[in-house]
């Protein structure tokens, strides 16, 4: 959430936000909310956007005013009833203490009269100390509380906290839908088609790419990925090379990059070891997600010697 204004959901969010709204005016808003879907879809915005209008004590329209005291403390970047937990930087967890602070906020009395609201974002980032002590809210929720998890990938959260709550899954928009959302905050950018199809229909990573020079950084770490393929980089060079990226994000380069192989190359289909391959990956994935401690230089080394061995033995 950004200091200075209120989020609103995003186009393609349209039906799901009506229902949203329509469970609050029929009292059957769970109290506890997982949001999950592919990164780069609007989730946190939408959570956000949810959470104002819980707080918002004058709802216009079926979203915040923006012009109530509570709409005021969001727009100022702090309001007493809302809490937003998440990691300080990329590849950290959430260590306990965080949601310690956030169970007891929760456990108060709201100080503006109303709803008291707790966003988690990513989830998937709690480590297990993290994700067993925000149990107890799970389990005994208070009136007129909302917990709202925002998660990229549910398979790395424990069972015991999937079960206790609503699952809300958002699909990837409709390209055209993307497309003209992206046309027009990019200011027509030429490049809206592709960078849609590098990030594979996800419009906030489809924007990030536009403006900061995403597709360079992308098409070079493809490039290595290639030269380790064909074998003109040995494994040792390209784990080298591979620390000038983010861990995360070169990681799900990578992803997207074998999900195009399988479903363009018959010969790598046909071959059983990229399954498992892409397995290692998401393995990998998860554990940084998580803010496991990863050596990257280690990392990329054994991710590398297995994607080069595969072709070997092909």
């Amino acid at each position: 959430m950004h200091e200075g204004e209120l989020a609103k959901a995003f186009p393609w969010q349209d039906v799901v936000w009506r229902e949203l709204n329509s469970a609050i005016d029929n009292d059957r808003l769970p109290h506890a909310l997982l949001i999950s879907g592919s990164a780069g879809i609007g989730k946190k915005n939408l959570a956000v956007s949810l959470a104002q209008r819980l707080l918002c004590s004058e709802v216009d329209q079926h979203g915040a005013c923006g012009r109530c005291k509570n709409c005021q403390l969001l727009i100022s970047g702090f309001h007493p009833d809302l809490t937003f937990v998440e990691p300080t930087g990329s590849g950290k967890a959430i260590p306990i203490d965080d949601i310690r602070r956030l169970t007891a906020n929760m456990n108060n009395t709201a100080q503006q009269g109303g709803w008291k609201v707790a966003i988690v974002a990513p989830a998937e980032a709690m480590n297990s100390s993290s994700a067993n002590a925000l149990l107890k809210t799970l389990e005994e929720p208070r009136p007129k509380t909302s917990l709202i998890l925002v998660c990229h990938k549910p398979g790395l959260l424990p069972a015991t906290i999937i079960s206790r709550c609503q699952r809300l899954i958002l699909p990837i928009p409709a390209f055209d839908v993307a497309v003209a959302w992206l046309s027009e905050i990019s200011q027509q950018h030429p490049a809206v088609s592709k960078a849609l199809q590098m990030t594979e229909g996800r419009p906030l990573l489809a924007l990030d790419a536009l403006k900061n020079g995403g597709f360079e950084s992308f098409e070079s770490f493809v490039a290595l990925v290639e030269s380790v393929r064909c074998c003109a980089l040995t494994p040792l060079r390209a784990a080298k090379k591979s620390l000038d990226y983010d861990t995360v994000q070169a990681l799900e380069w990578f992803l997207h990059h074998l999900h195009v192989l399988i479903t363009t190359d018959d010969k790598l289909r046909a071959n059983v070891n990229i399954y498992h391959f892409l397995d290692r990956v998401q393995e990998s994935y998860g554990m940084v997600i998580k803010g496991s401690t990863i050596n990257s230089q280690l990392l990329w080394e054994e991710i590398f010697m297995s994607w080069s061995q595969m072709f070997v033995q092909r």
